[in-house]
Parts: structure tokens; C-alpha cells; sequence
């Protein structure tokens, strides 16, 4: 089976973009009526985790795309696409593309680190609850209902 629903995050294949939706395209474009912007939807690899559509349209990342240039831009995550407004296929050829993909790098780097973060928290709980559970253990086997073992009263 090949759902990321069923996937731990470890084993999460990468957030990519892919293809511009051509369907959703305004009809106009490359005519004297063609907007100068509008919503332009992309593929993704895979549906986004909760968490990475959170990121995506945080207000990070909106702060990022403005600083690059980009202070009308919107993105939403939508299913398995990411629906950028108020651009243009020119705008996305001419570097807006490859801020967005730098975020989708950033979220993953992200990502990857809280993972190790919560791998490595839940590998020192583990380890101290098998330190906790043999100190019970050999509590445990240290009591003896021996009558040759009477000890005189404290």
C-alpha cells in the first residue's frame, strides 16, 4: 500500500510540487484581455500533512514571499494542490516558483527535525521506563517469603 495517510513520518516521502492545473487557468491568457493576476493551482507529489498545509499558509511564509518580493501572493493547500493567488504564470516562471519551492524545502528540514526531536524523546522514555521497570524487577525478586530469613525488628 502506497497511502502517506498509512506512512509514519519517517518514512513521509518529500513534499513536492509538480504541474501547473491548466484547467483552472483564467481562458485569456495571452490575449489583450488576459488578467494581470489570478489564482494558478499545482500538483502536489502527495496530499500534505495537516501540519505542512499549516506551515505553507502561515503567516511565516507569507512574511518571507513579501520580503522576496511577492507581497500579494497568497498560498492554500487545497486536497493534493497548492493554490497560489494572486500571480501569474510569469511571475512563477521569473523566481516566484523557486521561493515557493524554498519553503517546501524549509517545511520538510523542519519536519525532519522535530521528528528526530521526537524520535530521541521517546527513545529517552523508553529507556527510562526499562531502567524503572527492571528496578521494580529485581525489587521484586529480592523479597523472600523464606521463615529461615527472619530478621529482628527495626
Amino acid at each position: 500500500m502506497n497511502s502517506s495517510a498509512n506512512t509514519p513520518n519517517s518514512e513521509r516521502e518529500t513534499l513536492k510540487l509538480g504541474t501547473v492545473l491548466l484547467d483552472g487557468l483564467p481562458g485569456s491568457l495571452l490575449t489583450d484581455q488576459a488578467p494581470e493576476k489570478y489564482l494558478v493551482a499545482v500538483v502536489f507529489n502527495r496530499r500534505a500533512e495537516p501540519e505542512e498545509a499549516d506551515f505553507l499558509t502561515g503567516t511565516a511564509v507569507k512574511e518571507r514571499l513579501r520580503s522576496a518580493g511577492y507581497p500579494d501572493v497568497e498560498l492554500n493547500v487545497v486536497n493534493r494542490r497548492l493554490e497560489i493567488s494572486n500571480t501569474s504564470l510569469e511571475e512563477l516562471r521569473d523566481g516566484l516558483s523557486v521561493a515557493i519551492a524554498r519553503e517546501l524545502a524549509g517545511v520538510e528540514q523542519k519536519f525532519e527535525r522535530e521528528r528526530v526531536a521526537r524520535n530521541a524523546q521517546f527513545r529517552k522514555e523508553v529507556d527510562a521506563e526499562s531502567k524503572r521497570s527492571e528496578a521494580v524487577q529485581l525489587l521484586a525478586q529480592s523479597i523472600t517469603f523464606d521463615p529461615a530469613r527472619i530478621e529482628a525488628p527495626h
